[in-house]
């Protein structure tokens, strides 16, 4: 028998079945496993045996209808004999195979060589603690086109059935290590050749071609030693496993030049029981004591606390490593500070050592094996949560209603430093209190359930969620390979055209009654299933063309995305039927990631055809409704991407939602019949009801009399709440009096109450002080201050006067304006410019709404305009 092409552990036992070896071999209680990606199948004794270098038996492959058994032993090679393979029960392989049977999560993965070749270890958790899955003498590979006839003993080639995209027929470079692995693949793009998934790490490539999301079956040999369990060539499956963390939190605080006075823990366990301490330097030990929440634990100097320090935080074991800018300052830091002193800064569950990256846009990552650091600021913005800003005083008194024990007024620093000089004690509670606060909010916001399902959904590592291109890879790469297809490195994309965006239509500005907002239920998704966009698709169009409202084609029948899409929506409605609102969150990030993959030069997808088919088929939709509600009757008022505004005729007004359900109604039957009669396609387009608002105002655009896009206010009809949209009250980088004006300007327009007297009201009460709480400037720098130089904003300006040297890396600033320009609120200015508030930040609100009034902010302030309703 001849085996060839892809095999998979998950198909092992559908390869046993029906053959099995001749002789005793079954007799000698053995574990069956498969080489990755190749015909070689490794047959393992549970028990050594003397005299053999690698305990193991391979079966090589040779001519049909036999098979040829190799055993390696250490003086004498290989002593090969041929034998013949007949049909077997297949339970005999079952209770050949399983030993112990388990599920797990996976925290990290990693491959690493070992001098018997390379290893890809997965570590993991399960209900009783981590767990390391070990997986022997697996071969690294990526592809090359047969054509380029690169040779090395590095590697061994092999023909499979791949094509690449241009339709070349592909080879698989099979490696015996990592080194040659990664040596060979620079040398290749050296010498200007192109291999095709080289980009792709082994383990993670183990991993996708798996099907396994993060949750594993396994069936293996338990093992106990090195400080945990593990299992070697455990047989595994996709499994679908929540696990339970151990977390730790963790803060330090340091001097001005970096020094490490102290290092909190807050820990809880995965029963949720808490405990702390907080490792100060403290030569006399006096501060040393316990009280009910957390110890304090003393040391001469800050070499011997990091020591101790790091030994606690080993010996605590955690899963997960949390913090508030955990890794851009504490391990940062911490990474120094041992290096300083010569102490090997270890926190990984196989001794080794914490490895940091950051990104061109500025995100940080840290890699440790068998734990996964999470940045707060950096994790509640991937899960969607929205704040005034990203401090931890910010964050906690919004979601906890309580913040840092040193308030942001104070000279933190200087008061860091005060406490570590006279009241070493009230440090330790500092910062103890910043280590529970983190740990708060975690919980608070659920946001580790979500990280966790978006795991299970993606396959991603628990803090790479977040990597839409690498959640495409996940699930497409493997599915392609079985469609006879490989895909090139992302260095190989070059850029071409951007494909148009969403359509967005406004009308005149002003005031309307009845506006019911009508949205189309995850638009682009429901674009890709309905016209097959998808890569696969578009290679293979010629077989079975099928149009799309942007003129491109697409295979009718062969595609990949629609499918998955497909189950993905189905997931999700289960997912609402059973309020399960963390998967239905996840599925919906994840669908609604694929047109922006698609549409990115930093996909190995990406072709232009892709994106601007959806975009333009969108366009197509948005502006096909907008004419067929036009020609009912109805004023469309506004449109952008995926939802329009329609006015209400006044005899519908009574029953707003039902007339609204109506038009719904009508509009998804009118895109079924001219989808199939113009396309030939089933159309998946599902147009909802949103809302009601029964007051609803369309701004102008500040530099022409259009109505402005994507800004908008209307008050809900049930419950009177009034949302804003793109304006200034839901901005950051407007003060706190702007937003307050604002939301009570709308309230009496709506409501059509006095307007000229509250203003002027309001302009004296800022002129006289009266308001001074609500001008700070709350804004973050995207980069170091120093790192402006063409245009330096204001409150750049005030972070560099906060930090002139740049040595505390500033990257939010809260500042007054002053007749001398901005001041950090640190510096406490006591002169404020009431001027530039009123010009800037009252008056451009004003005037959006007053000429509505046929009035304006100066006419009013002025005193020509004397009452207005």
């Amino acid at each position: 028998m001849v085996f060839r092409g892809i095999f998979l552990a998950d198909e092992l036992q559908s390869l046993f079945d029906g053959l099995r070896p001749a002789g005793s071999i079954i007799g000698m209680g053995i574990e069956m496993g498969l080489q990755y990606m190749g015909g070689d199948i490794w047959i393992r004794p549970e028990d050594k045996i003397p005299g053999l270098i690698e305990p193991g038996l391979l079966f090589q492959p040779v001519q049909q209808g036999e098979i040829e058994l190799s055993v390696s032993y250490n003086s004498s090679g290989h002593n090969r004999r041929k034998c013949s393979m007949k049909p077997w029960d297949s339970d005999i392989l079952s209770t050949v195979i399983q030993n112990n049977r388990g599920r797990c999560y996976i925290l990290t993965e990693e491959s690493r060589d070992t001098p018997a070749g390379v290893e890809i270890r997965l570590h993991c958790i399960d209900d009783t603690g981590p767990l390391l899955l070990r997986f022997l003498r697996q071969r690294p590979l990526f592809f090359l086109r047969r054509s380029d006839r690169t040779e090395s003993p590095a590697f061994n080639r092999r023909a499979l059935d791949l094509q690449s995209f241009s339709g070349e027929a592909l080879d698989g470079l099979y490696f015996k290590s990592l080194g040659d692995f990664y040596t060979l693949r620079r040398e290749l793009r050296r010498g200007g050749h192109s291999p095709m998934e080289s980009d792709i790490r082994p383990e993670e490539r183990f991993l996708m071609e798996r099907f396994i999301h993060r949750g594993i079956d396994f069936q293996g040999t338990l093992q106990n030693g090195g400080g945990f369990r593990s299992v070697t060539n455990a047989r595994i499956r996709p499994a679908e496993y929540r696990p339970r963390f151990s977390i730790l939190s963790l803060d330090i605080e340091t001097s001005p030049a970096g020094e490490v006075y102290c290092l909190g823990c807050h820990f809880s366990d995965r029963r949720g029981r808490e405990s702390g301490v907080v490792h100060m330097v403290d030569p006399a030990g006096v501060s040393e004591s316990e009280n009910r929440d957390y110890r304090i634990l003393c040391s001469p100097d800050e070499a011997g606390m990091l020591r101790k320090s790091l030994d606690w935080i080993r010996r605590a074991d955690p899963d997960l490593i949390i913090g508030w800018n955990v890794i851009g300052f504490d391990l940062e830091i911490l990474t120094k500070r041992c290096a300083r002193f010569g102490i090997p800064f270890s926190l990984g569950r196989d001794g080794g050592g914490v490895r940091s990256f950051q990104k061109q846009s500025g995100m940080r990552s840290a890699e440790i094996s068998g734990r996964i650091v999470l940045d707060g600021p950096q994790i509640l913005r991937g899960g969607f949560h929205r704040f005034e800003n990203y401090s931890l005083e910010t964050v906690a008194n919004t979601l906890l209603g309580t913040g840092k024990t040193i308030s942001p007024e104070e000279d933190k620093l200087g008061e860091i430093q005060r406490l570590f000089s006279d009241d070493k004690s009230s440090l330790a509670r500092y910062n103890f209190e910043d280590c529970r606060l983190v740990s708060r909010i975690f919980a608070a916001t659920g946001i580790l359930e979500q990280y966790v399902t978006r795991s299970l959904v993606t396959g991603l590592r628990l803090d790479k969620v977040s990597m839409s291109v690498a959640a495409f890879d996940f699930f497409y790469l493997p599915r392609l390979h079985r469609e006879g297809y490989a895909a090139v490195d992302i260095a190989d994309i070059n850029m071409a055209e951007h494909a148009a965006g969403g359509h967005v239509f406004t009308s005149q500005p002003g005031r309307y009654s009845h506006v019911v907002v009508l949205d189309f239920r995850s638009l682009y998704p429901s674009i890709i299933r309905t016209f097959n966009i998808d890569p696969l698709a578009r290679l293979t169009a010629d077989e079975d063309p099928g149009p799309t409202p942007a003129g491109i084609f697409f295979n009718r029948r062969r595609s990949i995305l629609p499918e998955h899409i497909g189950g993905l929506l189905e997931r999700r409605a289960e997912a609402k039927r059973s309020g399960d609102e963390a998967l239905s969150q996840a599925v919906k990030i994840l669908m609604n990631s694929f047109y922006g993959v698609m549409g990115t030069p930093g996909c190995r997808f990406y072709h232009p055809d892709l994106p601007t088919a959806i975009t333009g088929s969108g366009q197509w939709v948005l502006k096909t409704t907008a004419a067929q509600l036009t020609e009912e009757g109805y004023t469309v008022l506004y449109g952008d991407t995926d939802s329009v505004f329609v006015q209400l005729r006044e005899k519908e007004t009574d029953d707003a939602e039902k007339a609204a359900l109506r038009i719904v109604s009508r509009i998804n039957s009118f895109f079924s019949e001219r989808i199939s009669r113009e396309f030939g396609a089933r159309s998946h387009l599902e147009l909802e009801f949103e809302k009601h608002y029964d007051l609803f105002f369309l701004p102008p655009m500040r530099s022409s009399g259009e109505g402005a896009r994507k800004r908008y206010v209307g008050r809900i009809a049930d419950s009177g709440e009034i949302e804003f949209r793109g304006m200034e009250s839901v901005r950051s980088d407007w003060t706190e009096l702007a937003r307050a004006f604002q939301r009570e300007l709308f309230r009496r327009y709506f409501n059509e109450e006095e307007i000229p007297e509250w203003l002027r009201q309001t302009v004296a009460e800022i002129q006289g002080g009266r308001r001074d709480h609500e001008l700070v400037y709350r804004r973050r720098l995207t980069k170091q201050a120093a790192g402006y130089t063409k245009n330096v904003p204001p409150h750049v300006r005030a972070a560099r006067l906060l930090d002139p040297s740049g040595r505390r890396n500033v990257r939010s600033i809260d500042y007054l304006m002053t007749p001398e320009g901005p001041i950090p609120l640190q510096h406490r200015p006591t002169q404020i410019d009431y001027a530039h508030y009123i010009e800037k930040q009252i008056k451009p609100i004003a005037d959006g709404v007053l000429p509505f009034l046929n009035t304006s902010f100066d006419e009013i302030i002025e005193g020509r305009q004397l009452e207005l309703f």
